[in-house]
């Protein structure tokens, strides 16, 4: 009985990477140990400085959310789960304020820079995660070996799996959703069940378009004992491939 009462620690580890083919990193991670908070962002707009929307998703986001763990909104006791609305109404504000500096800029809806986002907020109180993410990076767990993603893409290519292949084959990179085009995104938020022994993969697509899931799952059991190593190895193995992309890791183990 007294095993259900054990903590649960978890320690994150990221990397991000301008790859092989693009002249400079448009990705931003933020490892937040302190309140166990850990965020992928992709940016997207070349000229239009999707590095600026990145880096203002991370920020933004993370303030906010250690501003809600601080306030006495956030309850150790709180069934409710208040950290979910937290981070929805993060992201959606989040979103705002990247599609407003690019109405400042005289640019219409759909116009100017962008990111994707996914993150992880664990609460070791209540053992759980909040999942989030808008856009294609992802976020897998990986668990007695084996790999399952638990993020789904909001892409015109993960739509075309959804209605079963139908049709011409979509680009892999054309999103549904992403923070900073319109003034309007449902960012998808979740509850992870925190498990000793697993490990989360959050990556941006610049990855997961390089190196297939079974590749990954790979490098995960290669490296299983040693995950400090798991995001320099991960990168290397996708700019092996082409590295046609930023890329961006960060795994988060739970022991």
């Amino acid at each position: 009985m007294l095993a259900r009462f054990l903590s649960i620690k978890c320690k994150a580890y990221g990397l991000t990477d301008t790859g092989r083919c693009r002249d400079h990193n448009e990705d931003n991670i933020r490892l937040n140990h302190d309140y166990a908070l850990f965020i992928l962002a992709d940016g997207m707009g070349g000229h239009q400085a999707g590095e600026v929307a990145s880096k203002m998703a991370a920020d933004i986001v993370e303030a906010a959310l250690i501003q809600h763990a601080d306030s006495n909104t956030a309850s150790k006791n709180d069934v409710e789960f208040s950290e979910v609305s937290a981070t929805t109404t993060a992201v959606e504000k989040t979103n705002i304020k990247i599609n407003q500096t690019n109405k400042d800029r005289g640019l219409k809806d759909g116009k100017g820079m962008g990111t994707t986002i996914v993150g992880c907020w664990y609460l070791p109180e209540k053992k759980m995660s909040v999942i989030f993410n808008v856009g294609d990076s992802r976020i897998y767990s990986y668990f007695k070996q084996e790999l399952t993603q638990i993020s789904t893409d909001h892409s015109l290519l993960q739509l075309w799996k959804d209605k079963c292949f139908e049709g011409a084959k979509p680009s892999a990179n054309i999103l549904t959703k992403a923070l900073g085009p319109y003034a309007e995104v449902a960012p998808d938020v979740t509850l992870h069940p925190a498990k000793k022994g697993e490990k989360l993969l959050l990556c941006s697509d610049g990855l997961t378009t390089m190196i297939s899931d079974e590749k990954i799952l790979d490098m995960l059991i290669k490296y299983e004992n040693n995950p400090n190593k798991i995001p320099e190895q991960l990168i290397i193995e996708a700019n092996l491939a082409g590295g046609e992309d930023n890329i961006s890791v960060i795994i988060i183990e739970f022991s």
